[in-house]
């Protein structure tokens, strides 16, 4: 999406205007409270039972013993910020990806490599040098691990076009192949998101060129990527305004179909998802199926807080990462509800079953921490036991824009939230934030998620926006979901073992 290029006077302006702003210091941050899930849909079909069947029994009440252990945070550092991201840009449009024993981020026109385990900057470079051409950014990376590859796409040098890097092997720092350059795709093509089945990768954009914003998608041959050769097919389903972002086809070894989940309404709201099937995409005739899933009504949010101020609620109504697994599609977006009057952005997301070729919607869910508390940029994943994970950013009159992470355990159906990177101070340039989060899998366990999101640091008038990486796993929160078969969604041997991780001390 566009960027906001900050220059000097208009920081200058920015900070003479906030300056004199009264800023309470160490606000409380509030605790959150329960996401319900809504299990829809009524009973299903043989074939969804067979592949998972609904992801939770039962819904669970607010949690009883909000300080028990629910969820296990393991590393968590900060990526790039503001002043590490080579350009005076905002948002910074955090997203990162984990395969094997790395995380890449890519910031704005930035991209840099961590040690997974350790956090340790083993790569830290532009975009420009990265590609071997300046880069008008908008990166997005995703590792493949049905492929054991790393891929990364932003815009050309006009801004007409588009890079896209396939990694030689699954090191991210064994190199990358020559940078191949996507032309003829509309020009301009805006808010790109990279995904992958079995035999291509995806990306999807808005053509603000010549489609009149209107969602499109360019096709890879992942075989041709892979050897050497870009090979690639440009289509447009029908209109579609914002964001279509395609699947991230998990563990996919037949190929042939890919996904796309997108709202289904305009930058207002609607009350319908969109879940786009596409076949025959590595031709310059595709086919195309829609079906629209009626979900809890959305509109775009009025308001958001911070302690001093605001913050914008731009983008809403908006998906903007799809995570394919276990015959499911999940995806999240930040919209308001009718819980209070469609005022404050929460988090909504949604898990959909298209195990038997036709999408049905298993359950959606909201992110509340509370009254007046605004839930912005959430994104989610699946683990390999029917858990979610997911992060979004959080703010209040009480508690400036934090990063969040949270599980939702299978049977229990109930949220464990984390603050992990807590809002240190005022947010100046509160008119942009986002774009976009990460959320994803470590394909090495199927059990640690790994997030990473935005947020801003006591010293939001220099380093005015932080990202941060963040894994963490879903625990018990008791001994009775040992002891009632829950040990297995834990990873634990047994039932024993599960018990005696409840009662250890956990600092």
């Amino acid at each position: 999406m566009k960027k906001s290029i900050l220059s000097s006077a208009g920081l200058a302006s920015v900070m003479a205007a906030g300056s004199a702003m009264a800023l309470p210091v160490g606000a409380p941050l509030p605790v959150p409270v329960d996401l319900t899930p809504t299990p829809v849909g009524g009973s299903l079909g043989a074939c969804v039972q067979n592949a998972q069947g609904p992801l939770f029994s039962a819904v669970g009440d607010a949690m009883s013993e909000p300080t028990a252990l629910a969820q296990i945070v393991g590393q968590s550092y900060d990526g790039i910020g503001f002043l590490g991201s080579s350009c005076g840009c905002l948002p910074p449009d955090t997203n990162a990806a984990v395969g094997n024993n790395f995380v890449v981020e890519t910031v704005n026109v930035q991209i840099r490599v961590f040690n997974k385990t350790t956090g340790s900057i083993l790569l830290d470079e532009p975009l420009s040098t990265f590609f071997g051409a300046f880069s008008g950014g908008d990166p997005y990376v995703v590792y493949d691990d049905t492929a054991d590859r790393w891929y990364v796409s932003a815009f050309d040098s006009t801004g007409e076009g588009l890079f896209l890097a396939v990694s030689n092997d699954g090191n991210p720092l064994h190199g990358f192949k020559p940078t191949y350059h996507l032309t003829g795709v509309g020009g301009f093509p805006d808010y790109a998101k990279l995904g992958f089945n079995k035999d291509a990768i995806f990306i999807s954009y808005n053509d603000f060129g010549s489609g009149g914003a209107a969602a499109a998608i360019a096709s890879i041959d992942k075989a041709a990527a892979l050897s050497g050769t870009l090979i690639y097919y440009v289509s447009h389903p029908i209109f579609q305004f914002r964001a279509m972002p395609p699947a991230q086809m998990h563990g996919d070894e037949a190929g042939g179909v890919e996904w796309f989940v997108s709202t289904d309404g305009t930058d207002f709201g609607g009350s319908t998802i969109r879940v786009t099937k596409m076949t025959n995409y590595l031709t310059n005739a595709p086919s195309f199926t829609y079906t629209s899933l009626p979900v809890a009504q959305y509109r775009n949010a009025e308001r958001a807080d911070q302690p001093g101020g605001s913050v914008t609620t731009f983008p809403n109504t908006t998906t903007t990462q799809v995570q394919y697994r276990n015959g499911h599609l999940v995806t999240a977006m930040a919209s308001s509800t009718a819980a209070d009057g469609f005022v404050y952005p929460k988090g909504l997301y949604y898990q959909i079953d298209v195990s038997c070729g036709e999408p049905t919607l298993l359950q959606e869910g909201v992110i509340d921490p509370g009254e007046g508390v605004a839930v912005q940029m959430p994104s989610v994943d699946e683990d390999s036991k029917g858990g979610l994970g997911l992060t979004w950013m959080e703010s209040s009159s009480s508690e400036y824009l934090s990063m969040w992470v949270g599980t939702i355990i299978k049977p229990v159906g109930q949220l464990a939230a984390t603050v992990v990177a807590p809002g240190g101070g005022f947010f100046f340039y509160n008119f942009r934030i986002g774009d976009y989060s990460t959320t994803v899998l470590d394909p090495s366990d199927g059990r640690t998620f790994w997030s990473a999101n935005e947020y801003i640091g006591p010293d939001g008038d220099i380093d005015i926006w932080r990202t941060h990486i963040a894994s963490f796993i879903a625990g018990p929160v008791s001994r009775d979901q040992c002891k009632h078969g829950g040990w297995e969604n834990f990873g634990f041997k047994n039932q024993g073992q599960c018990i005696a991780f409840v009662n250890r001390p956990h600092g």
